[in-house]
């Protein structure tokens, strides 16, 4: 699992948390998946996370409790989502119609602890506390830049077309049409590898979340994951790697053969 600043982000297909080697996932294309992520800190965390390069929350930030998790299923769309992330290959046909994004393939998590507020001390000799109680989602209750995009907050905008980086976005106040100019233009590169693949929504899921908020935050920590494909299962953290030279057996997380000394990196 990817573990960072006593935060942790996992892909999990069928229910089964994936091995990484290094920053990189292996799974099988046409597979759905989720994002599992867990707070171990003693803080509330905002959680930012862009797959492909786009904002899967559009916009939003999950809030997840201290020594509490999220499972991620899919994209964002007001406070539900609507369909699970689903993983294909990137073929020629869709890098020609889509183009070729620079991010294609990497799972982007964002996350800032909330600040520990100073006590306060009134004159009687008693204390305060600041108390923000469990959420779980932040809505849009102001303006930010991220990522080139200039959002507008407006609770009410139930837009499920995300947006692409480069686009000049304006949302109407009561709520009515979301209008871009986008700035990205599709190019054809060199012929994709067996191994690409993009995120795309597979089949429908129902998953709501709850507009809430948060204190002041501390600066933002980040964790890469690399999405590679494969034709063949699933590497999760329970299965057994076989040496292609001698028939061993081992740990998924093993990096060599205790046999014979082969190299079980995929």
């Amino acid at each position: 699992m990817m573990y960072h600043q006593k935060f942790v982000a996992v892909v999990k297909v069928d229910g089964k948390v994936l091995r990484e080697r290094g920053d990189v996932v292996t799974l099988p294309f046409q597979s759905e998946y989720s994002l599992l992520l867990k707070n171990l800190e003693s803080r509330p965390a905002s959680v930012k996370v862009s797959i492909d390069g786009q904002d899967v929350l559009y916009g939003s930030s999950l809030i997840i409790s201290p020594n509490e998790e999220t499972e991620l299923m899919g994209i964002l769309h007001g406070s539900q989502v609507r369909n699970r992330f689903k993983f294909i290959k990137k073929t020629s046909k869709i890098q020609e119609h889509r183009g070729d994004k620079i991010d294609d393939g990497i799972i982007r998590v964002e996350f800032a602890y909330e600040k520990v507020m100073p006590k306060q001390k009134s004159s009687s000799e008693h204390h305060y506390y600041h108390y923000y109680p469990p959420i779980m989602l932040r809505g849009l209750d102001e303006h930010w830049t991220s990522n080139n995009v200039t959002y507008t907050s407006n609770s009410n905008d139930n837009s499920s077309d995300p947006v692409p980086k480069g686009s000049s976005v304006v949302c109407d106040s009561l709520g009515g049409e979301l209008r871009a100019t986008s700035a990205f233009h599709n190019h054809v590169g060199s012929i994709p590898q067996q191994d690409e693949g993009i995120t795309v929504e597979g089949s429908r899921v129902n998953q709501n979340f709850r507009y809430s908020n948060i204190g002041e935050l501390d600066d933002s920590e980040v964790i890469i994951l690399r999405m590679k494909g494969t034709d063949g299962p699933a590497l999760t953290t329970k299965t057994k790697l076989t040496c292609k030279t001698c028939g061993t057996q081992s740990k998924s997380s093993a990096k060599f053969c205790p046999e014979c000394g082969t190299s079980l990196e995929i």
